[in-house]
């Protein structure tokens, strides 16, 4: 069965981040780069993150909630279209939400649209419930709070980009005042 979407049950969420469209694809699809994902009120996990970036490839990495909570969360991706475009059904084989790459059609579809906006990056996040959801289930979960948790963890990749670029700033002008001394 083929996963539909047609009854746009879901959320959308959008932020500006302070990076060029490549650097945020790269914070995507990148194990050295997902870091920002982590809840940062926890220890990291010492499990690698794992990203098979191809259609049918999954991304793995585990979330830490608290000292009792964590759990694998992920995708398998649908779609890639460097830089502007990535999709894949939300969840993990083993995690949560838990994802059965047989019945994919029952996954929830993340769709990351980013636009370029030179030195900036425009970012749509949607989050669409499958139409096989019932009416009851697409309820249970919008309440039960994965628009926040998106929110919080699209944040936190703001946030990072916004600490690279300082540090980067912080960087050149370090190097800048080591090469003032040597022009005198």
């Amino acid at each position: 069965m083929t996963a539909t979407y047609d009854l746009h049950r879901g959320f959308t969420l959008t932020r500006s981040i302070d990076a060029p469209r490549q650097s945020v694809f790269r914070s995507w699809t990148d194990p050295a780069h997902l870091d920002w994902f982590f809840n940062p009120s926890q220890p990291t996990p010492s499990e690698p993150i794992e990203v098979d970036l191809a259609v049918g490839g999954a991304w793995r990495q585990r979330m830490v909630i608290d000292p009792a909570t964590s759990y694998l969360t992920g995708g398998i991706y649908s779609e890639i279209s460097r830089p502007s475009r990535l999709a894949f059904y939300w969840g993990a084989v083993g995690g949560w939400p838990e994802i059965d790459r047989a019945r994919l059609e029952d996954a929830p579809l993340a769709t990351v649209v980013l636009g370029d906006s030179g030195q900036r990056t425009d970012m749509v996040f949607t989050l669409a419930f499958p139409d096989s959801w019932s009416p009851d289930r697409v309820r249970s979960w919008e309440t039960d709070g994965p628009r926040d948790g998106w929110s919080q963890t699209l944040d936190r990749l703001v946030d990072a980009a916004e600490q690279a670029k300082q540090a980067k700033h912080a960087e050149q002008a370090e190097r800048a005042e080591r090469a003032e001394p040597a022009a005198r």
